[in-house]
């Protein structure tokens, strides 16, 4: 039997199960890729330095933006699907092969329809702790993902220039830095302004006194 028959024969014995855990697996493994790329590339621009500061802000923002809102939702999902996926059939397949074995014991079945009702159960009963074990994977593999992409979560963070709370907080500081220079600048011509009314008036009654 080769490898696709043996694939469709464990899909068909598990009703689908190794599958769909292989499938999520795949997944996982492609976003950990992705991360590792990101990574690698991440680090080659800051030590390239052809580039600009503020590209390497752009790039940073937009690699942690992607992160942020397309890789980790889709990343958390796939953490918590596995081991759904994994106990739930592990469950149905479990109790499938205890069912059988329960009703062939409880009626008075030979020894060779009892032997292979065993062989099935005991069958069925292995691949219900592969799933359940296989379900695990992706769970474990999550938090690794998560890890890894922390050093991109920190340049975005950097890029955009901190936390929203202190964003708004130098924005504001620096609006008010900008009223108070245009109201030094106010205050300084309208001393100039009175300083020149002061002189005209002085020259006018000058003029009338002569």
């Amino acid at each position: 039997m080769g490898l696709f028959g043996r694939f469709w024969h464990y899909s068909l014995d598990t009703y689908g199960g190794a599958p769909v855990l292989l499938v999520v697996t795949l997944l996982q493994l492609s976003l950990l890729g992705w991360v590792i790329a990101e990574a690698a590339r991440a680090r080659r621009e800051r030590n390239d330095s052809s580039l600009s500061p503020d590209l390497r802000r752009v790039r940073a923002a937009h690699r942690a933006d992607l992160w942020q809102k397309s890789v980790r939702p889709l990343t958390l999902t796939l953490m918590l699907l596995g081991p759904g996926i994994g106990l739930g059939m592990s469950t149905l397949l479990g109790a499938l092969g205890m069912g059988s074995l329960g009703e062939v014991m409880g009626t008075s079945a030979g020894a060779d329809q009892l032997a292979a009702t065993m062989a099935s159960a005991y069958r069925e009963i292995s691949y219900a702790y592969f799933l359940m074990v296989g379900g695990t994977f992706p769970m474990l593999l999550g938090p690794v993902i998560v890890l890894c992409a922390r050093r991109l979560d920190e340049e975005g963070h950097d890029a955009r220039g901190g936390d929203p709370e202190e964003v708004l907080l130098h924005t504001l500081k620096s609006l008010l830095a900008v009223a108070e220079t245009q109201a030094s600048r106010a205050q300084v011509d309208a001393a100039r302004t009175h300083a020149l009314l002061e002189q005209t008036a002085a020259a006018l009654a000058r003029r009338m006194a002569a």
